[in-house]
């Protein structure tokens, strides 16, 4: 029988709290390269992980998404799905 053993590429994934050097660039294109983020804003990203968008959504669209997102928590079918990540403790649906 042949197994196949591969590293895991997230060790953070383990029992203990770790930290780990990224290993892939968070931004791909050379820089420079024409695109629809600024470059102060494309090293911010490089730099702490996140990007802010002022006005992505708009505050109703934020209400419609939140009311299917409180639908789909709710919704038996879906936290019986063997897909759904429920919390132990709380039993809140986390994916």
């Amino acid at each position: 029988m042949i197994t196949d053993v591969r590293a895991d590429l997230y060790p953070s994934r383990g029992a203990a709290e770790m930290t780990t050097p990224r290993q892939d660039p968070v931004i791909w294109s050379a820089p420079g390269t024409p695109g629809p983020v600024a470059a102060k804003d494309l090293q911010g990203f490089e730099e702490n992980g996140f990007l802010t968008v002022d006005q992505l959504i708009t505050p109703d669209e934020v209400a419609v998404y939140r009311a299917e997102l409180d639908r789909l928590v709710a919704d038996p079918a879906v936290r019986a799905d063997e897909r759904s990540i429920i919390e132990p403790k709380s039993q809140s649906v986390r994916s």
